[in-house]
């Protein structure tokens, strides 16, 4: 089995054109065509505003750091996001606004173009001494907080690792862990 470690220090991060943060990029995978599949991101979030559209994506956002905020999302109403580590999916074709709850923000991020792939992403927790092996659908994992081994390479808080075949991993940690799970299933 094959994958690929990406540490923290080494994702890119970009300013948001409306000024109101920044995104790490940690991965993207592209069509041929350019086109992104998918994509896994830490947004720092600093002030109120619109979210951008991405129309054709699912998306889902997990509060990690910070008081939390509330998403405005057309169609589907209210969503107040103030406990880290839980996942809220929705549409990217969706008018998105938020409003930060007490002061600025980090949030975890999986965007999934529909025609691609149904993506999921899920928070598991390893307890002191534990070894387990994880979805064989996985696509990425990233370390929220502890650490980790897997495939013989220490994973520190803020790593991830993008799955390189279909074979599932062992993860396996000295100390209580918590592990965002990025899972995708094509069609086919």
């Amino acid at each position: 089995m094959t994958g690929r470690i990406l540490r923290s220090g080494d994702y890119q991060r970009m300013p948001w054109k409306n000024g109101g943060g920044t995104t790490s990029e940690i991965w993207k995978a592209s069509a041929p065509d350019g086109a992104m599949l998918w994509r896994l991101s830490i947004a720092e979030v600093a002030s109120d505003g619109p979210f951008s559209e991405f129309p054709g994506i699912d998306r889902w956002i997990m509060l990690i750091e910070g008081k939390g905020m509330e998403l405005s999302i057309s169609g589907e109403g209210t969503h107040r996001i103030e406990r880290p580590f839980e996942p809220l999916a929705f549409s990217g074709d969706a008018k998105t606004e938020c409003c930060l709850i007490d002061g600025p923000i980090r949030d975890f991020n999986l965007m999934v173009a529909r025609d691609y792939a149904q993506g999921d992403l899920r928070v598991i927790a390893l307890a002191a001494g534990e070894t387990r092996t994880l979805d064989p659908g996985l696509a990425a994992l990233h370390l929220l907080d502890g650490a980790i081994e897997l495939q013989g390479a220490l994973l520190a808080i803020g790593d991830s690792w993008i799955a390189g075949s279909a074979a599932p991993p062992v993860a396996g940690t000295s100390r209580p862990s918590r592990l965002a799970i990025v899972t995708l299933q094509t069609g086919g």
